[in-house]
């Protein structure tokens, strides 16, 4: 398989994902030779950034048309806020929601479709709808999660929500306890038959801004895991908090900035809600990283 060049001197090598064969992910096979972007698609009335524009069916799938053609490989569709503050839903709700999105993106769209939802009930319907791929938030707090991917035999994302998990032992770094809890969960789902994993460490969900900003400079701890890593920074509060934006639609340069270091840090899959302007700036990036050094 291609290499990109040799790391910088004193740099350790990035966590990048070589899998021993490709992913078959619905109609797509996934070498991750570079960063998937994930695009996001949130059929919620109170999603942070976007809440309401995409809860009526149509504009919904037209938002997914728009996100393909602007360059996504997977889209993630959600019907439930993980915002801690957001008002839990119920399993019907969420499916009255995202279920006609998914079921007409089956039949029309040329990328794999994610389920993003804490609910078995949600994945499992939607897996049977055409769904490919279940991004679960909650830390897998439910194991039921695990053997629907298993039933399906899909990839799942397994997100380090600090919201929902317990705190870290007393002297416990950040990292360390990342490589912990994914250690245990990668050994639970290995039980249960669920081979491809995918980790998110959760940028954003319940840490500290210093700990964010210290996730993504050390995603090379995750190296050791040997399993494709997923960052999203997209529009988040920390980076309100950073530059000094209150507007979460305004963040988009913070946004490049934080995808695009994550990238550079070897995470396989970036999870956006502005797709165009990501995948402009990747393929720049991966242009310069091509250059000769000299001329």
């Amino acid at each position: 398989m291609p290499r990109g060049p040799a790391p910088e001197k004193g740099l350790p090598p990035p966590p990048r994902f070589d899998p021993p064969a490709p992913w078959p992910v619905g109609p797509a096979r996934w070498e991750f030779r570079t960063p998937l972007v994930m695009g996001v698609l949130n059929v919620t009335p109170d999603s942070f950034s976007d809440g309401g524009c995409y809860l009526e069916p149509g504009r919904a799938l037209e938002r997914a048309r728009q996100l393909e053609a602007e360059g996504a490989d997977l889209i993630d569709v959600g019907g439930s806020s993980s915002h801690p503050r957001a008002e839990p839903v119920t399993a019907q709700t969420e499916l009255e929601r995202v279920a006609p999105v998914v079921e007409r993106l089956a039949r029309e769209s040329a990328v794999p479709i994610s389920i993003d939802t804490t609910q078995p009930a949600v994945a499992e319907e939607c897996l049977r709808l055409g769904a490919h791929l279940i991004n679960d938030v909650s830390g897998l707090t439910c194991l039921d999660m695990a053997q629907v991917a298993a039933r399906h035999d899909v990839p799942l994302v397994v997100t380090h929500n600090g919201w929902a998990l317990p705190g870290r032992p007393a002297g416990e770094s950040l990292m360390a306890g990342l490589q912990r809890f994914f250690r245990e969960r990668i050994a639970q789902l290995d039980e249960l038959r669920v081979r491809r994993v995918i980790v998110d460490p959760g940028y954003g969900f319940g840490k500290t801004l210093e700990e964010n900003l210290a996730l993504l400079r050390s995603l090379n701890g995750l190296r050791s895991l040997q399993r494709p890593v997923l960052i999203c920074t997209s529009r988040k509060g920390s980076l309100g908090r950073i530059v000094g934006e209150p507007d979460p639609r305004e963040r988009l340069g913070a946004t490049l900035s934080t995808s695009l270091f994550a990238a550079f840090q070897g995470a396989a899959m970036i999870r956006v809600h502005d797709v165009k302007p990501f995948r402009q700036a990747l393929q720049a990036w991966q242009a310069v990283k091509a250059a000769p050094r000299e001329i």
